[in-house]
């Protein structure tokens, strides 16, 4: 496969595992490996790359004493700022971000970073709804609450760093292929389906058609007024297919789905992309990241 040139693509490695609970008493979660281990795999060959940029995180800690339930908040809220910086450069310059995580709290990173310069729109696609506050969590992992914390809901220490609270307003926000959906009746936040986000689970974006549903949401979203922000969560895939993440579900997007989304929204004015989860730790062989390199390397070559 050629080296696409339609954008000037700036990689940021954001090896990240704050964000996640220990796999066990002295394991620390895999995905700080994510982007070395897809670079090794010849990722960034495959791309023409104006330059990497890796953001190294703070050390990771069980944090099991925290006075807050999202362990690691502090290093999390200084990554942020670093990360964001870094996002904040490569918009700034007229270049397309693909940030490599990493878990799934460098959303806030990324956010705050277009926040500085815009009220950019959101693409959240995610095999869970991320839509929690730390009283709801069972592990404490900041992943796990990330589409709550960037649209304004939870603590100050990271939903208003550099007073931008919040990083995106929730009707700036299109939530696509969850399949895990939980609501949220015990804490002061609302059910997803109730926030103000263009919401479409899996079988509703199914149903509707993937293409005709992706431009629909972000046409709901204002998306192509400052631009918006791709998030996209390996988890939304078929644990057949990418079992290489925290919580593997089955019946998600195939690879051809998960295609066919992106590359709708990459025909909108998206302003960067930033993939999550995966952990080499669980992937012998490195068969589900090769597929994932082959999916990006596709996708990102396809002119728009």
């Amino acid at each position: 496969m050629g080296k696409t040139t339609a954008r000037r693509l700036v990689i940021i490695e954001a090896p990240s595992n704050l964000g996640l609970m220990p796999l066990g008493d002295d394991v620390e979660p895999g995905t700080r490996h994510a982007p070395a281990t897809l670079r090794q795999l010849g990722l960034h060959d495959r791309l023409a790359v104006e330059r990497v940029v890796t953001v190294e995180p703070p050390a990771y800690r069980r944090d099991d004493e925290r006075r807050i339930n999202i362990r690691n908040i502090d290093a999390i809220a200084d990554y942020s700022i670093r990360l964001a910086d870094a996002v904040e450069e490569a918009v700034e310059a007229g270049c397309f971000p693909l940030v490599l995580g990493g878990d799934c709290s460098i959303l806030i990173g990324s956010m705050l970073g277009l926040a500085r310069q815009r009220e950019a729109g959101l693409l959240y696609v995610d095999g869970h709804t991320d839509f929690h506050l730390p009283e709801q969590s069972a592990t404490g992992g900041g992943a796990g609450m990330d589409l709550a914390l960037v649209t304004g809901w939870g603590p100050s220490a990271l939903t208003d760093l550099e007073g931008r609270w919040p990083y995106v307003t929730t009707r700036r926000v299109a939530a696509l292929a969850n399949r895990h959906h939980e609501g949220a009746p015990s804490a002061p936040i609302p059910d997803i389906a109730e926030s103000g986000m263009v919401y479409r689970p899996l079988e509703q974006l199914r149903a509707e058609g993937i293409e005709v549903c992706v431009d629909a949401a972000l046409n709901g979203i204002d998306a192509d007024r400052e631009g918006f922000w791709i998030h996209f969560d390996v988890d939304a895939v078929d644990s057949r297919l990418m079992p290489a993440v925290d919580s593997p579900q089955a019946d998600g997007l195939d690879w051809d789905e998960a295609a066919v989304l992106l590359t709708t929204a990459l025909k909108r004015r998206a302003l960067g992309l930033q993939v999550t989860i995966y952990d080499p730790s669980r992937d012998p062989g490195h068969v589900a990241g090769k597929a994932l390199i082959e999916w990006l390397a596709e996708i990102l070559a396809t002119e728009t």
